[in-house]
């Protein structure tokens, strides 16, 4: 009996083990738990716990490596820069955005621009294939993710499946989260994707995930281009009761934001000191609540409810960060040539403030977080963080050639960058090319996942293919 026990707890301890190792998905759906020792020109050498020693698995049988949850890794400057690449033709085709990379901004010329992260050093990226700069909000997200399956409650369990980063409908229902840090300011993002008619509801600020109508929530309501938010409140001192004017915070609102698309990237800005709430749908305002009625809700719960059978939904890059109560302005109209507002000549940059001044300058330096412009003025610095984004679009731009070995790596916060995988090193890291960046060699820890054949219809002939046929 005591043998049979510890051959259990053996079984058990390896097990548990495994499920920290990264692991190989093949095309055929196998999966096998260990670690990417080496690439060796058209196969793949893998050591696991479950074979003996290392072993070489064809490129063209291999889906993706999927990594262990890994907690975000706080930024260590007081700014954190997002540049996002023009997608190539292929992408466009995919509905892909494009690839993003984050870090630290260090310089930026006519030539390129310079970042500092901490997965891959210093980049130094080709400015003609960047489609803008932004620098996001400072603080390290609370929650990035999905990454796994359970991250997230589903009800009933089986209305949204999980797949790569995404949680995905298959019937009507909600999935739901409770986060242990709730700030009193906040902004929670997430990419939603659909087919035919946007519908969710969003539920935030919720007092539990235990019922799919938790007692204490706010209710957002997009559905086929309208907009509106419900309040509903179990304290006794709520002004007006539980349900006052049927819970409406606000009206109903048109919007034409979601109308020909079947993508968005949308920000929920809430401000539970103040009752201010705000939407943004990839950068333009949908709609702006405010909650005159206290108590002001700041439940720790996150649901979205899609009742809609005629719609699939699917959600994915969802960041939970703190946020320091200033709503973004928009820049629909800003890039139109005014009085106000000219055309840069061609040494100007175009830079939006975060306070939605707008700025026509040429960028000296970089340095200590810091920018130095140069105005048709004068001459000025300002703080890194101050700066929302640079207009770096230039008229023509360069087009990423796709190469034999390309690999889609994917950041946790559903963000990936595209390219060649030529090797990896003894201490694990993954060297690659492209013409984005040229050589460079990244923490294999920064992926969640690692998709291979991304152009599977591209490639004539396979590895095993020309086994086949030398047999």
């Amino acid at each position: 009996m005591r043998y049979l026990l510890l051959s259990l707890f053996l079984s058990i301890s390896v097990h548990a083990a495994e499920a920290e190792l990264p692991m190989i998905v093949f095309t055929n759906g196998d999966t096998l738990p260990g670690k990417l020792a080496k690439t060796n020109g058209d196969q793949l050498i893998w050591a696991s716990p479950s074979l003996n020693g290392e072993t070489s698995f064809f490129l063209d049988q291999v889906q993706e490596i999927s990594m262990p949850y890994m907690v975000p890794s706080a930024p260590k400057s007081n700014h954190l820069a997002q540049i996002r690449f023009n997608p190539d033709l292929r992408q466009q085709n995919e509905k892909l955005q494009g690839d993003v990379i984050e870090g630290e901004l260090i310089s930026v010329t006519n030539e390129s621009i310079i970042l500092d992260t901490w997965y891959a050093g210093r980049l130094t990226l080709n400015r003609n294939m960047v489609k803008d700069l932004k620098i996001n909000d400072v603080a390290a997200p609370i929650y990035s993710g999905p990454l796994k399956k359970d991250e997230w409650t589903s009800s009933p369990e089986d209305s949204w499946k999980f797949e790569k980063n995404s949680y995905a409908t298959t019937g009507n229902g909600s999935i739901m989260k409770e986060f242990e840090k709730m700030p009193k300011k906040f902004r929670f993002s997430f990419t939603a994707e659909w087919k035919s008619r946007f519908s969710v509801q969003i539920l935030f600020c919720a007092d539990s995930i235990k019922d799919t109508n938790p007692d204490s929530h706010y209710m957002l309501v997009l559905d086929s281009g309208t907009s509106y938010m419900q309040k509903r409140s179990n304290n006794p001192n709520a002004a007006g009761g539980i349900m006052r004017n049927g819970g409406m915070i606000g009206e109903y609102q048109r919007t034409q934001v979601f109308r020909s698309k079947e993508k968005s990237d949308l920000d929920l800005y809430v401000d539970t000191t103040t009752g201010l709430m705000a939407l943004f749908a990839d950068d333009e305002l949908v709609q702006q609540w405010n909650d005159v009625d206290p108590p002001v809700l700041f439940g720790k719960c996150i649901h979205f409810r899609q009742n809609s059978s005629n719609s699939k939904l699917a959600l994915s890059r969802m960041s939970l960060a703190e946020w320091d109560g200033a709503l973004p302005i928009a820049d629909a109209n800003s890039e139109k040539a005014s009085l106000d507002n000219p055309d840069p000549l061609p040494d100007e940059q175009r830079i939006f403030l975060r306070n939605g001044d707008i700025l026509l300058a040429k960028v000296n330096q970089i340095e200590n977080s810091e920018i130095n412009l140069k105005t048709r003025f004068n001459e000025m610095k300002l703080p890194i963080a101050r700066v929302k984004s640079l207009s770096l679009t230039p008229a023509i731009y360069d087009e990423r050639l796709l190469q034999n070995g390309d690999v889609r790596a994917w950041f946790p916060n559903g963000n990936y960058v595209t390219f060649r995988l030529d090797a990896v090193t003894e201490d694990g890291k993954l060297t690659g090319y492209a013409q984005h960046f040229g050589t460079a060699s990244f923490d294999i820890k920064a992926f969640s996942r690692i998709e291979f054949n991304i152009y599977a219809s591209l490639i004539p002939k396979t590895a095993t293919e020309k086994i086949e046929e030398e047999e």
